[in-house]
């Protein structure tokens, strides 16, 4: 890559300034202030001289200060794009509100009493059903209640004569906007008699009959004439005048852009990039009429209706243009010296500006339960590590696994030289090889110890199976050694650290947002919630067909210790540790991350023949081996394969795959989908399972529905949990849900195996993840006490945000639609699009936003102290 002579590269000394703190520093106002003094105008165009730039002056702390700001302003930074992001997609959903307002107002919907079929002819002449109105209203064609014409054309030839009158020309470009622009409109000359005949009075309804797609059928009323000039539309505008009082023309403009306009579209006739709708199809469209008495009062109404959502959004409108006022004043007062309230030192030893305060880390790291804080700084120190690597190429999961390697080869050398019950793993001493190798030497010697290992069976061949060395410089194995090899003992000294900080690793490594990690972690909050509410026991055989990290099947084993009865034999200890928890994973360095997860937490041996965590796809066939609980997060996406395409032999074209299993309810190539019916098919009659869904399985057609009744009815799905934003490792926009069934025996009857769902809705108090981690009282703890583990369901209290649903309206609901809310009556599942229903969601997240930002308010406010006193 290169770049332009308009462009400058700047390479700093890293020892001295931080390239991403440069990046804000140069987004100041004193550094802006001095570009701008230099900037020089010439021939249209404004420029720097390089000269210039590098006179620029930063302000430089210490480079351990650097990291702070750096650290502070992305976590404040990325909060306020996340409150904005939640605000505008509630003025998105507040224009749908008015759209859907108006549009069920003209034809009638919102008038109480009984609703009157059109009359037989004008529906069938009609290309598409139309809607029912009240009794009294009439679908009458455009024609009949107005003279319709187009605009005048205009000769180009005749264009500059000096004969008859300069007019306005209304195009469809000026529809556009709140008002007329009077003053940008072009003019034409037309003879006189053409002018008047074509003149636009107040009143008139404008519609848009040629030019692109999505402004056919647009239309205008117009207001009023300027008192200098008249006007005429422009020969791609109709001219719609409305005779007598039959029809009020705000309300035809008010049908003609809702229900209307997508009609006109239809009917509009269309090339590549434009689109014409003839006079006469204008003149017979049907528009509905309302008596005479009642229209002004459903005018009135509407109209109300719309100045009031406009005004809602304008306020939400004028709240987020300050949003970048915000991110300004966070970025000077980091600048300066004073990283707003929640920039943490890196350490205790770390300088710090006067009057900085603490706060979290950019990427919250979850604290262990009942484990001290030098867990979380051990994983961190395990962390320390990265940054300079990412510079040299290496991902985040990259490195995981090379730290994997060292602390299995570390983990190895302590277990060769215990005092008591030595094991030799290698039968050498391969870290202290490590350690005397250097320079080029340490690179070869690794990169064929790492060959070596793979080749081995077991535990030990799951956790190198096709490892290498990414590591392109020597220095930076040499340091990363070194880091592992400072950290404390993994086998001798501190043996119950080992599990709690690789764990706490792992999750700092899923926070990284720059790479694709993200997908092979599940939120340890969400996995601890689901654990409590399935409950594992020394009994059950644990399986997850999509393991990931491991992080379902690590907490089954650590709640099942917690939980053991006395008098458990050792035999069924021994399947604890060994057979009793398994998992499949597709990804090599996932499945080494998750191997070398369970051993530390317990499961399995160093030495074992056999690793708990099998590298396969799972959908390829059906599973031999059944199980009494199954817990999954499946990936994203669609099932995709490289097939040769026909028209090209020589190539190859990406193609979505369905499975077809004849285990299989359902042939899709949607991988949640298949995950669902391969789920069931490893129950074992009487298992029980919690999958992690998007919110397209609840919803998605075809075979989507087959899967959900198939669900239904030979499953007991007693359970639905809504999460909000923020728990997908993907995207922050995917919404997720958690199912939880059972696998229940064929009933005699035919009868459904569900009997209600319960539908916990976590997205009514909370829009994203951390909002639910900050509330315990209303977050996931509070889902695990309504759950109620270890109860039937039949035992629940319902509440405002947990509710069952019976299992005859989820079966007879259209598509066996499962998207749900607890805030929808029982006995109307299909409410969600009522207008008073969305009114109280924008009501909803319109409060939930203004608190979020007070709270924010909140913790920017410094702490009042004698030099605030002062200062004023």
């Amino acid at each position: 890559m290169t770049y332009p002579a308009t462009m400058v590269r700047v390479r700093v000394d890293e020892r001295l300034i931080d390239p991403e703190y440069l990046v804000l520093a140069w987004e100041s106002r004193a550094v802006r202030r001095q570009i701008e003094s230099s900037i020089r105008q010439g021939s249209g165009l404004r420029h720097i001289a390089a000269r210039n730039l590098e006179r620029v002056r930063l302000p430089l702390p210490p480079r351990a200060e650097q990291e702070q700001i750096k650290t502070s302003l992305a976590l404040w930074l990325a909060r306020v794009d996340e409150e904005e992001a939640i605000v505008r997609t509630t003025l998105r959903q507040i224009e749908d509100l008015r759209t859907l307002v108006i549009d069920r107002g003209v034809v009638g919907r919102t008038t109480p009493g009984p609703q009157a079929d059109p009359e037989p002819t004008i529906a069938t002449a009609h290309p598409s059903p139309l809607p029912a109105v009240p009794e009294g209203w009439r679908w009458i064609p455009l024609g009949e209640l107005a003279e319709v014409m187009r605009g005048p054309t205009v000769d180009s030839r005749r264009a500059a004569e000096r004969h008859g009158v300069e007019v306005g020309s209304l195009r469809p470009a000026e529809f556009r906007g709140e008002r007329w622009a009077h003053e940008r409109m072009p003019t034409v000359r037309l003879d006189a008699d053409t002018a008047e005949a074509n003149r636009l009075s107040p009143g008139d309804i404008l519609f848009v009959l040629s030019g692109e797609h999505d402004s056919i059928g647009l239309a205008r009323v117009w207001e009023q004439d300027s008192p200098h000039r008249m006007y005429v539309p422009s020969h791609h505008v109709a001219r719609v005048r409305i005779a007598g009082d039959a029809l009020h023309a705000r309300l035809l403009a008010l049908y003609a852009n809702g229900p209307g306009r997508r009609r006109l579209r239809d009917a509009a006739r269309g090339t590549a990039h434009l689109a014409s709708l003839g006079l006469d199809q204008l003149r017979r469209t049907l528009v509905p009429v309302p008596p005479l008495a009642e229209q002004g009062a459903l005018l009135a109404s509407l109209e109300a209706w719309d100045g009031g959502l406009s005004s809602v959004t304008t306020s939400a409108e004028e709240a987020m243009a300050m949003a970048d006022q915000l991110r300004d004043g966070c970025r000077e007062q980091a600048l300066a010296g004073r990283p707003p309230r929640g920039a943490a030192p890196s350490s205790e030893n770390d300088i710090r500006p006067e009057g900085a305060v603490t706060v979290p880390p950019p990427t919250p790291a979850r604290q262990p339960v009942d484990q001290p804080f030098e867990v979380e700084r051990q994983a961190e120190q395990l962390w320390a590590a990265y940054p300079p690597l990412s510079d040299d190429g290496l991902t985040t999961l990259e490195y995981a696994e090379q730290v994997t390697y060292l602390l299995f080869l570390k983990a190895a050398q302590e277990l060769r030289h215990r005092p008591l019950n030595r094991v030799d793993l290698l039968g050498r001493d391969a870290w202290d090889e490590l350690v005397l190798h250097e320079g080029t030497e340490l690179t070869g010697h690794y990169g064929a110890l790492l060959a070596e290992l793979g080749k081995h069976g077991g535990v030990i061949g799951r956790i190198f199976h096709k490892a290498h060395n990414p590591l392109r410089r020597p220095v930076h194995l040499q340091n990363l050694i070194q880091q592992v090899r400072a950290e404390l003992s993994w086998w001798d000294e501190r043996p119950e650290w080992r599990a709690p900080v690789f764990d706490a690793f792992l999750a700092r490594c899923s926070g990284d947002r720059r790479t694709a990690a993200g997908q092979y972690f599940t939120r340890r909050d969400l996995i601890d919630a689901v654990v409590a509410c399935t409950r594992p026991t020394v009994e059950d055989t644990i399986v997850d067909p999509a393991a990931g990290t491991g992080g379902f099947l690590v907490r089954s084993f650590e709640h099942i210790a917690r939980h053991l009865p006395p008098g458990v034999p050792p035999a069924q200890r021994e399947r604890l540790s060994h057979g009793a928890i398994r998992g499949t994973e597709l990804v090599d360095t996932a499945a080494r991350l998750a191997s070398m997860n369970l051993f530390l937490h317990g499961v399995g041996r160093l030495d074992g023949d056999r690793a708990a965590i099998e590298v396969r796809d799972s959908l390829a066939e059906s599973p031999g081996h059944r199980a009494t609980l199954v817990l999954a997060d499946p990936p994203l996406g669609q099932r995709r394969s490289v097939v040769p395409s026909a028209s090209t032999p020589g190539l190859h074209d990406a193609a979505d795959i369905a499975f077809v299993r004849p285990d299989f309810w359902a042939a899709t190539s949607h991988q949640q989908l298949n995950f669902l019916q391969h789920v069931y098919t490893l129950l074992e009659i009487g298992g029980r399972a919690a999958v992690v869904v998007p919110d397209g399985v609840l919803f998605t057609g075809g075979a989507g529905e087959q899967v959900r009744r198939q669900l239904l009815k030979q499953c007991d799905v007693h359970t639905l949990l809504r999460l909000p934003f923020g728990f997908s490792g993907v995207s922050s926009a995917v919404k997720l849900n958690v199912l939880f069934f059972e696998k229940a025996p064929a009933r005699p009857d035919g009868s459904p195996a569900t009997r209600r769902l319960w539908v916990y809705d976590l997205r009514t108090e909370h829009a994203t993840a951390a909002d639910a981690q900050d509330s315990p009282s209303s977050g996931l703890d509070a889902f695990v006490t309504a759950y109620r583990p270890g109860h039937p369901p039949d035992t629940r209290a319902a509440s405002p945000v947990f509710k069952p649903y019976p299992v005859e309206a989820l079966l007879a609901a259209p598509g066996v639609n499962l998207d749900l809310g607890a805030d929808l009556r029982e006995e109307e599942p299909a409410g969600a699009h009522e207008p008073h229903l969305i009114a109280q969601q924008i009501s909803a997240r319109l409060e939930d936003a203004w608190r979020r930002f007070t709270r924010i308010a909140e913790e920017l406010t410094p702490p009042r102290d004698t030099r605030t006193f002062r200062s004023g």
